[in-house]
C-alpha cells in the first residue's frame, strides 16, 4: 500500500464515494472540491487501485473540517482508516494556528475512532446543523 498526499481523479473519487456508500456527487462539484481543498491523503493498492482517501477543508485559519473518510469496503479492516486520520492530524498540527477549531460530522459507528484522535461531542455546548441544497 501506498500513500500519497494528493487528490484522486474525479472518476475514481466517485467510485470510491459509491463503493463506500457515500452519496453519489456530480462530476463538476466533485471537480471543484479537489480543487479546494486543504490537504488530501490517498491510500492506493501498490498496482494503483484507490481504496481510502480523506482530506480537510476550511479557512486554513480559524476553522478546518475533516471529510471524505473513505475506505473501499474489502479493505476497511485493515487499518487505513486509522493511517488516514494520522496524517490528517499530523497535517493540522504542523499547519494549523494553535487555536483553530476542527471539524469532524461523524458517522455513530465511527465515533470512538475519531474520540482515539481527540474529539469531542460538541453538545450540549452545541450541536451540529446540515442541510442538503
Amino acid at each position: 500500500m501506498n500513500i500519497l498526499y494528493e487528490a484522486p481523479g474525479t472518476e475514481e473519487y466517485m467510485a470510491l464515494r459509491k463503493a463506500a456508500g457515500l452519496p453519489a456527487k456530480e462530476e463538476s462539484t466533485v471537480l471543484t472540491a479537489m480543487n479546494h481543498s486543504i490537504f488530501t491523503v490517498i491510500a492506493r493498492e501498490d498496482h494503483s487501485e484507490l481504496i481510502g482517501m480523506g482530506r480537510i477543508i476550511g479557512d486554513g485559519a480559524c476553522y478546518y473540517q475533516i471529510v471524505d473518510i473513505a475506505i473501499r469496503p474489502s479493505h476497511q479492516d485493515n487499518g487505513i482508516r486509522d493511517l488516514l486520520m494520522k496524517e490528517l492530524m499530523s497535517y493540522l498540527e504542523q499547519n494549523a494556528p494553535a487555536d483553530a477549531e476542527v471539524i469532524i460530522m461523524a458517522d455513530i459507528p465511527l465515533i470512538g475512532l475519531y474520540q482515539k484522535f481527540g474529539f469531542e461531542f460538541t453538545y450540549p455546548k452545541s450541536i451540529s446543523l446540515s442541510k442538503r441544497v
